[in-house]
């Protein structure tokens, strides 16, 4: 079959589409034939070889993590699925043998699996990982699903508990990350701000349906929140772009708000001010990719036509270079959708 390598560390150019063997399923396994998958911030992070041991990974080794398609192939102890049915893979796949794990703690494992080898024909997903997929998904709702919704179905839903009373502020409603929490808040009836960039990235997401809309590099984006929520500020605050939005997400959030973080894709380092953070009495949750329990709520509403992903572009596999310099550079909206048959 044909898969997208990298065989060391370093640009896009790094990556290499190679014939590769296809998978085999162990006892528990099955092996999901796909029509695509999606390029995401933490492909880019393991091409380039971040030092922190979380992006170490063995090379070479096919990169991707948004996995989802048709069973092909089941291990002789999986109980769930058989040939012909649809599924989605949780891109968290937890060790089951550390301490967390043990302890039945998943969420918390210390050596998640978070290179799933997406940028294939096949993929190999443990039985315990998927969620059904209702023949009613198309293949590119489904390709560009599971990273970002799971991710901020867990932030949103699981941790920062939103309601219909919450005013939610999200950073960077365009990408894909952002693009998901927007349309996961709205769908929980949420009053719902959010930010972008440049002007056709206002225009798309002004389109999404948030209740505001603002621009963080013009708009002085704490004193609007300030005044649309008259002077209280959000309730929750979604991040995922860290440096350089941080300071303004302490200022805009309101007395008691919850502040939930995924992505530090500005930097990595953040200052708090300790009397903001006493004073307003709100709470900063750190949260990485998403529970069973989120994969579940996520695809439960993808499967029923409520969650739609905003897709920005289209490349076949033999172009996934050119897909990692779009995702580096900035330029693309929402999500980036790999053909893998192409």
């Amino acid at each position: 079959m044909r898969a997208a390598r990298i065989h060391q560390h370093g640009g896009p150019e790094v990556l290499r589409v190679d014939e590769v063997p296809e998978p085999e399923p162990g006892p528990r396994d099955v092996v999901l034939r796909q029509a695509g998958t999606s390029v995401n911030h933490r492909d880019i992070w393991l091409r380039k070889g971040l030092s922190d041991d979380t992006f170490q990974i063995p090379l070479p080794s096919v990169l991707g993590i948004d996995v989802a398609g048709e069973v092909v192939a089941v291990g002789d102890e999986v109980e769930g699925f058989r040939v012909g049915d649809r599924a989605l893979a949780n891109p968290y796949i937890a060790c089951g043998s550390c301490h967390a794990c043990i302890r039945q703690r998943e969420h918390l494992c210390a050596d998640i699996d978070i290179s799933n080898g997406a940028y294939a024909e096949y993929v190999v997903v443990p039985e315990n990982r998927l969620v059904a997929l209702d023949a009613s998904v198309s293949d590119e709702a489904a390709s560009c699903f599971a990273n970002t919704y799971i991710t901020a179905w867990e932030m949103l839903v699981n941790k920062a508990r939103i309601t219909p009373d919450d005013v939610v502020l999200v950073w960077a409603g365009t990408s894909g990350l952002g693009s998901a929490a927007v349309d996961i808040a709205l769908l929980a009836g949420a009053t719902v701000i959010a930010t972008a960039g440049q002007p056709e990235k206002i225009q798309t997401l002004a389109a999404l349906g948030p209740d505001l809309v603002l621009n963080h590099y013009e708009d002085d984006v704490v004193a609007r929140v300030m005044e649309f929520t008259g002077g209280a500020g959000a309730s929750v605050v979604f991040e995922h772009v860290g440096h350089a939005t941080w300071g303004r997400t302490i200022d805009a959030a309101a007395s008691g708000a919850r502040i939930v973080n995924a992505g530090l894709t500005t930097g990595q380092m953040l200052e708090t001010d300790a009397v903001k953070m006493i004073m307003k009495q709100f709470t900063i949750t750190g949260s990485c990719l998403g529970t069973m329990a989120a994969a579940r709520g996520a695809v439960r509403q993808l499967n029923r036509g409520r969650l739609h992903p905003l897709i920005g572009e289209r490349l076949p596999l033999s172009e996934i270079v050119e897909a990692h310099r779009l995702l580096d550079e900035g330029r693309v909206t929402g999500k980036l959708l790999i053909d893998v048959t192409s």
